[in-house]
């Protein structure tokens, strides 16, 4: 089950349970990367929104799902996660891939 630390405005998933998540519908996968990091591998149904983008993303969009942010480590995604809160996307919908697709591979998940 996801992990939340106080004070964090999201929840820490792992990649295990981000497999699962991703075969349904009920999350929406978010690559916070650049293009080259996301052309050289990224996980199936990501989309690409680099987080030099996310803050005017989530200013035109309105968030009522649940989103996966994912980088390389975990760190960028969790700063995307920071972002989203800010703007007043719910911490309840906002989940960090623990470890990045670093950590999605080590599992033994494979990226397109």
């Amino acid at each position: 089950m996801s992990k939340k630390y106080q004070g964090e405005p999201y929840n820490r998933i792992t990649a295990e349970e981000l497999y699962d998540l991703s075969k349904t519908d009920e999350i929406r996968l978010i690559d916070v990367r650049e293009l080259s990091e996301y052309n050289s591998g990224h996980i199936k149904e990501s989309e690409l929104i680099s987080l030099n983008d996310i803050e005017e993303w989530i200013k035109i969009n309105e968030i009522n799902e649940k989103i996966a942010f994912i980088c390389q480590i975990g760190v960028r995604s969790a700063l995307a996660c920071e972002i989203s809160a800010a703007y007043g996307v719910i911490e309840n919908n906002l989940f960090n891939l623990e470890g990045g697709v670093n950590e999605w591979v080590k599992a033994g998940y494979k990226l397109e």
